[in-house]
């Protein structure tokens, strides 16, 4: 980290020593500006408008809130029957604190070292 902190400053001085001054152009660069072909940011905004319409009326046409939901029910329904078929019966309370605690230190110790800006 002290090695970047370096090589950063000896950067920002080396730049600031050798500056380049504005050159001189009699307004050359004002005129090819004016002289370059406007950009079409209108057609850009009307494709995503008519593609998000499209999305849109795709989705209510076939019905995407009931698969949605569907979806979502579906999704729950296994993550709790998948809470159920868990065998607990090798672990002891201790185990669960022990590993609780363990986390929370592991935790605790990489939000300091992120905050000291060490990791």
């Amino acid at each position: 980290m002290i090695d970047n902190k370096i090589d950063d400053e000896l950067l920002a001085k080396f730049f600031e020593n050798n500056k380049i001054n504005d050159i001189p152009d009699d307004g050359f660069t004002d005129r090819v500006m004016h002289n370059l072909p406007r950009h079409n940011e209108w057609l850009n905004t009307l494709w995503t408008a008519v593609c998000a319409i499209a999305i849109l009326l795709y989705f209510i046409i076939h019905n995407g809130f009931n698969v949605l939901k569907l979806a979502i029910l579906n999704i729950c329904g296994d993550v709790s029957g998948a809470a159920v078929s868990f065998n607990f019966g090798d672990i002891t309370p201790i185990l669960i604190y022990i590993g609780i605690v363990t986390i929370t230190i592991v935790a605790a110790y990489n939000i300091i070292m992120r905050e000291r800006h060490i990791v």
